[in-house]
C-alpha cells in the first residue's frame, strides 16, 4: 500500500474559508440546526393539513422506507470524509475520489434494497405510492453522492457552507409546500416532487460551493478507499446501535399497549426531544473542529461539552414546568396523558445530547467504534427494564426504563472517554485541567 499523500494547503483549497472562533462556528451551526427544525415543522403541519391524514400517513411511508434504506447503507462514509480531511491524511482529490467510488457502490446497494424492499413493505399501499416511493429511491444516490462534497467542507471548517447545504433542501421543500398551501393544490404527487427537487438541488448546491473552493480530480488511492472504509465501518456500528436505541422503546410498545398509549408516548418522546438541535450543533463542530486540529481535539470536546450541558440543564427545567401548557396548548387536551412521560424523559434528554458531542468528539479523535460499545449497553438495558416496568407501568414505565437506560449509556459513554483517552468526567465539566 502507497503511503498518503499530502497536498499543500494552495493545492487543496484554492480559496480557504475565513477562519472564526469556536463561539462563532457553534452559534452558525445551532441557528442552521434550528432552523431546519422549525422548517420541518412548518412543512410538516402544511403537508398534514394539504394531504389530509391519509395522504400525510401515505407521504410517511413512501419518504420513509428509501430514507431507512440510505441510513442503515450509509457506511459512516459522511464522518469519515470529515475525519481524514481535518486530519490531512490524504490529499482531497484522493479522499473525493475515494468517496465518490464508495458512493457509487453504495447507491447501486441502495436501489438493489429498494426493489427488494419497497414492493413488500408497501405492499398495502396503492400502485401510485408505490410508484412515486421508487422515484424518491431513484434520487436517493443524490443525496449519498452529496454527502461527500459536504463532507469535505466540513472536514475544512468551512462550515458556513456546510450550513447552507444542510438547510437547502428543507428550505427549498417547505418553500414548495407553502406554494401548495397558497394555490390550494393537495396532491400527493405535488408535495413529492417538491421533496425530490430539494434533494436534487442540495446536491448540485454542494458541488457549486465545494467547486468555488477547489479544483477537483479524480485521483485514485487504494489506501484511501480502505482508510474510509474502515473508518466509516466502525462509525456506521455505532450510528445504527443508536438509531435501534432511540426506537427499540417504541418497537416493544407497538406490540403489548394499545395505539392510543403508543401516541401517547411517541408525542412524549418527541416534545422531549426539541432541545437537541444545539448538542446536534456542538458535535458537528467537535468533530470538525477536533479533526483539524488534533492538539486542540479534546480542548473542543470540552467546550461542546460544557455548552451543551448548560444548555440542557436550563431547557429541561424550562421544559418540565412548561410541559403542560405546551403539550395541551399545542397538541390539544387529548394528550395530557403524554405530559407526566415527558418529564420522566428529560433526565435521558440530557444524556442524549451529551453522548452525542462524546460519540462525534470521539470519531474526532480516531474512535469512531466507541459509540457502539455506550449504545449497545444502553439497548440492552431498555430491553431489561422493559420487561420489569412496562407490564406495571404501561408507557409510563417505559419512559422510566429509556431514561434510565440513556443516563446509563452516558455513564458508559465517560467510562470510556477515561479509560481510552485519559479524559476524567471532571475534566469535561473544568474542574481539573486535562494531563
Amino acid at each position: 500500500m502507497s503511503p498518503p499523500i499530502q497536498e499543500s494547503t494552495i493545492e487543496t483549497l484554492r480559496k480557504p474559508p475565513p477562519k472564526h472562533s469556536y463561539t462563532h462556528h457553534l452559534t452558525t451551526t445551532a441557528a442552521a440546526q434550528a432552523s431546519s427544525l422549525a422548517l420541518g415543522v412548518l412543512s410538516g403541519v402544511l403537508a398534514a393539513r394539504l394531504l389530509g391524514p391519509e395522504g400525510r400517513g401515505d407521504l410517511a411511508a413512501l419518504t420513509l422506507w428509501p430514507a431507512t434504506i440510505v441510513f442503515l447503507l450509509s457506511m459512516g462514509l459522511n464522518q469519515a470524509i470529515v475525519f481524514h480531511r481535518g486530519r490531512n491524511t490524504f490529499s482531497l482529490s484522493h479522499v473525493w475520489t475515494a468517496g465518490t467510488a464508495i458512493g457509487l457502490g453504495q447507491s447501486i446497494l441502495t436501489a438493489l434494497a429498494g426493489l427488494v424492499v419497497i414492493p413488500v413493505a408497501l405492499r398495502h399501499y396503492s400502485h401510485d405510492v408505490q410508484i412515486m416511493c421508487f422515484a424518491v429511491l431513484a434520487v436517493s444516490p443524490l443525496i449519498i453522492l452529496g454527502g461527500c462534497p459536504t463532507s469535505i467542507l466540513q472536514g475544512h471548517l468551512d462550515l458556513i457552507s456546510f450550513n447552507l447545504i444542510q438547510l437547502a433542501s428543507p428550505c427549498l421543500y417547505a418553500v414548495g409546500i407553502v406554494i401548495l398551501a397558497l394555490i390550494h393544490r393537495g396532491y400527493l404527487r405535488d408535495v413529492v416532487i417538491w421533496r425530490i427537487f430539494s434533494y436534487v438541488f442540495q446536491f448540485l448546491l454542494a458541488y457549486v460551493l465545494l467547486l468555488r473552493r477547489t479544483a477537483l480530480r479524480f485521483n485514485w488511492h487504494s489506501g484511501a478507499c480502505l482508510s474510509l472504509l474502515r473508518f466509516g465501518l466502525k462509525t456506521e456500528l455505532g450510528n445504527v446501535s443508536n438509531y435501534v436505541n432511540r426506537y427499540v422503546d417504541q418497537l416493544v410498545l407497538s406490540l403489548f399497549v394499545p395505539a392510543h398509549d403508543l401516541g401517547l408516548y411517541a408525542m412524549a418522546v418527541t416534545v422531549s426531544l426539541i432541545l437537541n438541535f444545539v448538542p446536534t450543533a456542538a458535535g458537528v463542530v467537535a468533530l470538525a473542529a477536533g479533526s483539524a486540529n488534533a492538539a486542540e481535539a479534546v480542548g473542543v470536546i470540552r467546550r461542546s461539552f460544557r455548552a451543551s450541558l448548560l444548555w440542557l440543564l436550563c431547557g429541561c427545567v424550562a421544559l418540565f414546568i412548561a410541559a403542560p401548557a405546551l403539550i395541551i396548548g399545542v397538541l390539544g387536551p387529548a394528550y395530557r396523558g403524554s405530559i407526566l412521560a415527558c418529564r420522566i424523559l428529560l433526565p435521558g434528554t440530557v444524556a442524549i445530547g451529551l453522548n452525542q458531542v462524546l460519540y462525534d468528539g470521539a470519531r474526532a479523535l480516531g474512535d469512531p467504534a466507541l459509540a457502539s460499545y455506550a449504545e449497545g449497553c444502553a439497548t440492552l438495558l431498555t430491553v431489561a427494564l422493559l420487561c420489569v416496568l412496562l407490564p406495571q407501568l404501561g408507557f409510563v414505565g417505559a419512559a422510566i426504563a429509556s431514561s434510565l437506560a440513556y443516563c446509563g449509556s452516558l455513564c458508559v459513554t465517560l467510562a470510556l472517554y477515561k479509560s481510552r483517552f485519559g479524559v476524567r468526567p471532571s475534566q469535561l465539566l473544568l474542574l481539573a485541567k486535562p494531563a
